[in-house]
């Protein structure tokens, strides 16, 4: 039977980037945005393991992870902090997470890559498996070799919801399409796009959206993206 996992992250993006990508390792993923929710999913679901924020609107992770470990002991818990605490906040948070059952803490940001070979491990599944879509730079190339692939011949227009000033806003950006199939597209731009990303192109390709799965430096102004489309 498939593994029951649920995310519990105030953040929407990380949510929706998490579920798809655990959903393509055959997982399956709820999603909570609040302490709340959480305990009433809680209630009514066994979950394998909960991957859980330590900063929620209404909860203090660590504080909610004592009702998970009290509710149910055999679901594992990895606590999923912010890497720009200061070394004392984060060392007192490992502490405290490792005392109360946590079995990893990972810090943010993270990769996708990185998240699903954490729980793959931790649900005792084979990390070597190459069973649906894995989100690595180098998988998303080898499994797509075969697909059909096309030359975009103009500029493609691209939107993403951006932090600025303490408010998200939702900005466009331009890229050239250097190699596109049903599967996704990859992209150059002078835009850094950072893997787990979500982002909404226009109607030129259909109004979809897509997960950046890899993305890397090509010189000081240019980058290069591989995104699946959702």
């Amino acid at each position: 039977m498939p593994k029951n996992i649920l995310v519990v992250d105030d953040n929407e993006l990380i949510r929706f980037g998490l579920a798809k990508a655990l959903s393509h390792e055959s997982f399956e993923v709820a999603t909570a945005g609040t302490g709340a929710e959480a305990l009433e999913k809680l209630c009514s679901c066994r979950y394998d393991l909960c991957l859980l924020d330590i900063d929620l609107p209404d909860f203090n992770g660590l504080e909610l992870m004592k009702f998970i470990k009290d509710m149910c002991p055999a679901t594992k818990v990895v606590i999923m902090t912010a890497s720009y605490c200061n070394s004392s906040h984060l060392s007192r948070n490992i502490q405290e997470a490792t005392a109360n059952g946590a079995c990893r803490l990972i810090a943010k940001p993270f990769s996708l890559c990185e998240i699903t070979g954490v729980v793959r491990k931790l649900l005792g599944q084979d990390e070597d498996c190459q069973s649906g879509f894995r989100f690595t730079g180098s998988g998303f190339v080898k499994c797509r070799r075969k697909i059909k692939r096309r030359v975009f011949p103009d500029d493609i227009t691209f939107s993403m919801t951006l932090i600025a000033d303490g408010e998200s806003k939702r900005m466009n950006f331009q890229a050239k399409a250097v190699e596109l199939s049903e599967e996704g597209i990859g992209l150059l731009t002078d835009f850094p796009l950072k893997i787990s990303q979500i982002i909404g192109f226009e109607a030129e390709l259909g109004n979809r959206s897509g997960v950046v799965v890899w993305s890397s430096m090509v010189d000081e102004r240019t980058y290069r993206a591989g995104v699946k489309f959702a």
